[in-house]
């Protein structure tokens, strides 16, 4: 399923505007299922305080694939097709996030043990991996994309801050000029790799097929385009480029 199906699916006039939702929304699930998945969003969805956080702990348990221990989830969180995401214990998810795993059977969403999601956070596939290894904080604002082959693999104790864009999606071929460029398809690059014990400053850009070494640190407002090789190395620039050794 990727960008050009969704789009021709959801403007297909001979599809049911049910059908419709239940692609975007649900993947292939019983309509029992989706009634159960919809009454609890709406009773729960945005319920304020500790009681919010409470319901939202005991009723939103049944729709993931695996939810662990201690998970919190926060008011306004957008779930989209819950039965490919698993996430660990203890994790949290803040306000108005969005979990997005549609797509084919590979779509996924991981989440390891510890991790935290503020506010504001969307995480989408469109057929695409996203794993999040322990202990890894995602600030506010980011958006991590995998499209199609592309996964987005991210290791333990990674420190993401505010506004920083993971493209695990590739670029859309341009040059035939008797298409759109919409439906000239994507080049993937088989996503992107953060091993662990990474540090992103604010607004970086990571682009599809990159990996970052661990240990490493990439200055805010960056541009990740090419590999960086070096462990425990800091870059910067656009495009980010080698500056030193951290020890």
């Amino acid at each position: 399923m990727n960008n050009e199906k969704i789009h021709r699916d959801i403007t297909n006039e001979k599809i049911s505007n049910f059908s419709k939702y239940r692609s975007l929304y649900w993947g292939n699930i019983g309509l029992w299922k989706i009634l159960q998945f919809e009454f609890v969003t709406t009773l729960f969805c945005n319920t304020p305080g500790a009681l919010g956080l409470l319901l939202r702990k005991v009723f939103y348990r049944g729709m993931f694939k695996k939810v662990g221990k201690n998970v919190i989830f926060g008011r306004g969180i957008t779930i989209r097709h819950p039965a490919k995401i698993t996430i660990g214990n203890n994790v949290i998810i803040e306000d108005n996030c969005v979990l997005d795993a549609k797509g084919g059977s590979n779509s996924r969403i991981l989440i390891k043990d510890s991790v935290i999601i503020s506010r504001n956070v969307v995480l989408s596939c469109k057929n695409g991996l996203i794993k999040i290894g322990n202990n890894t904080v995602i600030g506010i604002n980011c958006t991590i994309h995998s499209v199609g082959i592309s996964k987005v693999l991210i290791g333990n104790d990674v420190l993401i801050s505010a506004y920083v864009y993971l493209i695990g999606g590739g670029t859309y071929h341009f040059k035939s000029p008797d298409k759109v460029i919409r439906e000239q398809g994507l080049d993937l690059k088989g996503g992107i790799t953060i091993e662990d014990n990474v540090w992103l400053g604010a607004s970086v850009n990571v682009v599809d097929g990159v990996r970052i070494s661990s240990g490493s640190i990439v200055g805010a407002c960056s541009l990740v385009a090419k590999n960086i090789e070096k462990e425990d190395s800091i870059s910067i620039g656009i495009p980010a480029r080698f500056v030193k050794k951290r020890f």
